[in-house]
């Protein structure tokens, strides 16, 4: 039996003089064990002046394998980090925050998670000042 997931994601853009705001909203459908994930597309700002994207994992019912982080800054690829240790249990969630460098203008971020099955979910941030 093969799972699959799917990431339907909706952008508006409302223009002001001198300023534009991205607003992200993301629909994730989990695949049959579960699994979901989701980045907060809205930055908070730590004290350190670093901007955090939060990513929300919920395992349902598998072994998780890996945890893959992709992101561009300005449309430059900056990471692409892959995570094998401390992922969540089955039937537990957790978050983690993806801190990046403030000075760009334009940041994108995708997620992908893979359980034993080799099934994975996906979700997709693109985020601007």
């Amino acid at each position: 039996t093969t799972s699959t997931s799917t990431t339907s994601t909706t952008t508006s853009t409302t223009t002001v003089p001198d300023t534009t705001t991205t607003v992200q909203e993301t629909t994730t459908t989990p695949i049959a064990s579960g699994l979901t994930v989701e980045i907060v597309c809205e930055p908070e700002t730590s004290e350190d002046g670093y901007l955090g994207f939060k990513l929300n994992i919920y395992n349902g019912s598998s072994e998780l394998e890996v945890l893959n982080i992709v992101s561009w800054f300005d449309s430059s690829r900056a990471d692409d980090l892959f995570i094998y240790e401390d992922l969540p249990a089955p039937n537990e969630t957790k978050e983690l925050m993806y801190s990046v460098d403030p000075t760009f203008t334009k940041y994108e971020i995708e997620i992908v998670v893979m359980d034993s099955n080799a099934d994975f979910v996906s979700d997709y941030c693109l985020w601007s000042k």
